[in-house]
């Protein structure tokens, strides 16, 4: 058996076989696992397969800190995508990164457009439950809180379009040189 890895070119550190058949260096594929999406399985970067488990081939010792490294980055990705089921817990510590990408989508443009229609139905929804009931049955703070939270949102829509806008702006102010010809006031005419 070839115990070189295609990625790398060298003698595999730390091998690690993938349910495909193929051998790589763990921190190799752990690498290119963590710098793609990293809510799937990888594809195997000899055939394409999707790797759904990481079968480690070296020896486990306690006393080797990169080992035991590679061998808890190799278990959580068997975790994610085995199959097997996951505790409640890992589902929770994968909360930060869920929102931290959710944050990074909501900077854009096509996100304002899905935000805003999301007030639109929340809107909607408030307008059917308001229209539905009796003014008697419906209770003030339900409505109290379904308008505040329209307000919250309007005002997330608005930083969010300002900083968009602002973010817009600065390249075009740094990329153009200030010359005498050709100042900042002349920018403007």
């Amino acid at each position: 058996m070839d115990r070189h890895c295609p990625v790398c070119l060298h003698v595999a550190i730390f091998p690690v076989e993938t349910n495909c058949g193929h051998l790589f260096c763990a921190p190799c594929l752990i690498l290119y696992w963590k710098h793609s999406c990293c809510f799937e399985a990888i594809s195997c970067p000899l055939c394409r397969q999707k790797v759904n488990v990481m079968y480690h081939l070296f020896h486990e010792s306690r006393s080797d800190r990169k080992e035991r490294e590679v061998l808890g980055h190799i278990r959580d990705y068997n975790k994610r995508y085995s199959g097997a089921p996951r505790q409640i817990s890992d589902y929770l510590s994968d909360a930060p990164l869920f929102l931290l990408l959710l944050f990074r989508a909501l900077g854009k443009m096509g996100s304002l457009v899905w935000l805003f229609l999301l007030r639109v139905a929340l809107c909607g929804v408030g307008a059917a439950a308001s229209f539905v009931s009796p003014l008697e049955a419906m209770p003030g703070h339900f409505s109290g809180a379904l308008g505040l939270l329209d307000d919250l949102v309007v005002v997330f829509l608005l930083l969010i379009a300002i900083i968009n806008i602002h973010q817009q702006m600065v390249p075009e102010r740094t990329s153009r040189p200030h010359t005498v010809e050709h100042g900042i006031l002349s920018d403007m005419f």
